[in-house]
């Protein structure tokens, strides 16, 4: 329905009556028209409902101001609502990475299974990717693009921003029925062969489905006691475990952030890499747990490995070189030059690549010492015996790389051809490196004990290929002892 105004009023008074009144406030249209009969123009006003009865209809005027209220009341009870909604929404923390040249063209799922710290997995990683918490950076704009395509293949020097959701801390463990290779077990520690692919201990990112869930599942049944750190039904409480600090064969506690994770450590005296397999002790009781952690303190231990490198690094080889993190990647270990240390070709690092001596020593690294002997080699491949006597982050890694004979399969040190080629050709996805042999003392008797675990098969498989028939007994049992 359309009303037209008269212009014989005052155009001020029409003005002010249109934008004031109702009308007008709840938007309806107003427009100009001029017209060949009249000399002023006339204003016309759509809407859809009639006009009030009086040019000043004060009832309408207050039921629209009510109305209005009504709607602030609303919005405003609706931003609390969201506040108190984005309150109860899990923090986030970001981490930034940048692809290293060995890690050019891989999947941003794998890359950044590799590359966070710490460690999750690559399904973990993948669904990071697929609900659009990664982005890639770029310096000529000021916001990143996000990936949400797990397939995505990454660039060398490209940098990954990771949105990574903080998980709400378990109060317990959790039992899981785990398979579990038992090489000894009696009422004070157990001793298994560690699969590939599984976590020690619980942490951010894996809560579950590690060595310690399977141990809580499997002590309760045990026919030499469940020991002193899970119950009747396998549970324990973040307050009864055991937090001690204690030199790892490849990942020492001090080396890893604890800010964002639980240490859920029931009686492990030392770890193993996720991809690294083998001899893994677990101390049962609290007696055990502290006779244990002094042994390997005190590197009253034996540790030796097997593995699998691209190159031979030769026999009766002594690496002493000081090992700490990277400066820019800081999920990754490296050789740091020290003064008192020569590099790989023998020469003694000139002084602007030294650190001064007055950096902390978690930037100038921490002495790392390591044996090895190529056992066997087939002119691209070696099978090598690494004993260590010290264990810092990745130290087997990070030295046979240094020596330009990384290890086969691994996809933070090693070559990146070989390993896509290892992956193609025999499925395998894991750095080729097994903690063979284990000697210790008993934590209660003091007797001396050796623990070997046999090879996995993935492991066993390319060892055959390179150790040719006939071969010394020694080395011929170890490739067919299972």
């Amino acid at each position: 329905m359309l009303y037209t105004l008269s212009s014989t009023v005052p155009m001020l008074f029409l003005f002010g009556y249109i934008f004031c009144s109702p009308l007008a406030a709840n938007g309806f249209l107003v427009t100009q028209q001029k017209t060949e009969t009249h000399r002023h123009p006339s204003i016309s006003v759509a809407w859809a409902k009639p006009s009030p009865k009086a040019s000043f209809d004060l009832e309408a005027i207050e039921a629209f101001e009510s109305q209005l209220e009504e709607l602030e009341q609303q919005n405003a009870g609706k931003t609390k609502d969201t506040k108190g909604e984005q309150q109860k929404e899990p923090q986030c923390s970001i981490q930034t990475v940048v692809v290293p040249e060995n890690l050019h063209n891989k999947r941003i799922d794998a890359v950044l299974a590799a590359l966070l710290e710490p460690e999750l997995s690559r399904s973990v990683c993948g669904n990071l990717v697929a609900e659009g918490l990664v982005q890639i950076l770029s310096e000529d704009q000021d916001e990143g693009q996000v990936m949400n395509r797990k397939s995505f293949k990454v660039e060398k020097g490209m940098q990954l921003e990771v949105s990574l959701p903080q998980d709400e801390k378990p109060t317990e463990i959790v039992a899981q029925e785990i398979p579990l290779d038992i090489l000894f077990e009696d009422e004070h520690m157990i001793v298994i062969n560690k699969a590939a692919h599984i976590v020690v201990h619980p942490a951010a990112g894996n809560w579950d489905g590690t060595i310690v869930n399977a141990l809580a599942h499997y002590l309760p049944r045990s026919e030499h006691g469940r020991g002193d750190f899970v119950d009747e039904q396998g549970k324990t409480t973040a307050s009864a475990l055991n937090d001690q600090e204690s030199e790892d064969a490849l990942a020492e506690s001090e080396s890893v952030d604890e800010s964002n994770t639980v240490s859920f450590r029931p009686g492990i005296v030392h770890r193993l890499d996720k991809g690294t397999t083998g001899v893994l002790v677990v101390a049962k009781t609290s007696r055990a747990l502290t006779a244990l952690s002094a042994a390997f303190a005190a590197r009253r231990v034996s540790k030796t490995y097997l593995a699998v490198t691209v190159g031979n690094p030769g026999n009766n080889v002594k690496i002493d070189k000081p090992i700490g993190r990277h400066p820019v990647h800081r999920q990754r270990m490296r050789v740091v030059p020290d003064r008192d240390q020569k590099n790989s070709r023998n020469r003694l690092a000139p002084p602007s690549k030294l650190y001064a001596d007055s950096r902390p020593p978690s930037q100038v690294g921490r002495r790392a010492l390591s044996f090895v002997d190529s056992l066997a080699f087939d002119g691209k491949l070696a099978l090598v015996r690494v004993k260590i006597e010290t264990g810092r982050t990745h130290q087997i890694r990070v030295h046979l790389q240094d020596r330009h004979t990384p290890i086969y399969g691994d996809d933070v040190y090693g070559l990146s051809d070989w390993n896509k080629r290892l992956s193609k050709t025999y499925q395998i996805d894991r750095p080729l490196l097994h903690a063979y042999k284990l000697s210790l003392e008993h934590p209660i008797t003091g007797e001396p004990l050796d623990f070997t675990a046999p090879l996995h098969d993935d492991m066993m498989g390319i060892a055959n290929t390179i150790v040719p028939p006939g071969s010394e007994p020694e080395l011929s049992e170890l490739l067919t002892w299972r």
